[in-house]
């Protein structure tokens, strides 16, 4: 696979620089669920006396493997690089401390002579149960929002409003189906899902242009009602049913207009 064939053709070059404390993988690599269109993401851990010297040679290492047609740089957790290389090849490469290194997803160790990555502890994507009924509850509203944008003929902003629903409806499924990547939502949701509710997603999202409102919308407002149901009651009893049954019934009658 190109991505092996560029972590091996790097790496090298990585391990060389006196400054590299330690090389890992984050993402679907190290989760080993990668496929032929992940990208890499790239972590190197450095001396922090020796940060500004390495963010001048990070260019000249993604190079080593092949051509770059764009790169920019970012501090999503620190320092970034992202590349795209000739081949469509999409690489991130970040550069860590020991101190500013984060536990979050699991790592995939590739150099650490000293053992500094031995305390990391990888976190699950889960949610609360606080924050899945804050996100039942976000959906109700969400529905108050595109009635009102649907029935004043402003199609555009309704059809945004219906993916921010399938959105938020993406999460609870995951929260049921892949409790430990809840925080995901849609990202390989569908390997997770059964079969008849991956097709009523699918169903509900091919309708939520804005020439097939407002039947895209209530096929997910209603997959909400299924899901709700299908929870502990315990949980569903926090949630403002009369909420969500108010605008479920407001749907339903826009829909039969």
């Amino acid at each position: 696979m190109r991505q092996l064939e560029a972590i091996d053709t790097i790496l090298p070059y990585l391990i060389d620089d006196s400054a590299v404390k330690a090389v890992f993988l984050k993402g679907s690599l190290a989760r080993e669920e990668n496929d032929e269109y992940s990208d890499v993401d790239l972590y190197c851990m450095i001396e922090e006396s020796e940060i500004n010297y390495f963010l001048t040679k990070r260019l000249s290492y993604l190079e080593k493997y092949r051509k770059l047609i764009f790169s920019e740089e970012v501090n999503f957790v620190g320092p970034q690089i992202v590349g795209v290389y000739d081949n469509g090849l999409h690489i991130d490469l970040y550069t860590v401390t020991s101190n500013s290194l984060q536990n979050t997803d699991k790592i995939k160790v590739l150099y650490d002579p000293a053992g500094m990555l031995s305390q990391y502890r990888p976190l699950t994507f889960t949610i609360s149960e606080n924050d899945l009924v804050r996100y039942f509850n976000s959906i109700s509203f969400t529905m108050l929002e595109f009635e009102a944008a649907y029935c004043r003929n402003d199609l555009i902003w309704a059809s945004r409003l219906g993916s921010h629903l399938s959105g938020n409806i993406a999460i609870i499924l995951r929260y049921m189906y892949d409790p430990n990547n809840a925080q995901l939502g849609f990202k390989r949701l569908f390997m997770s899902l059964d079969k008849e509710k991956h097709n009523q997603l699918i169903e509900a999202m091919n309708l939520l242009g804005p020439s097939f409102l407002p039947k895209g919308v209530q096929l997910l407002s209603e997959l909400a009602y299924e899901l709700l149901n299908e929870l502990p009651k315990e949980f569903a009893s926090k949630v403002n049913i009369k909420f969500f049954n108010y605008m479920l019934e407001k749907i339903r009658k826009v829909v039969n207009k």
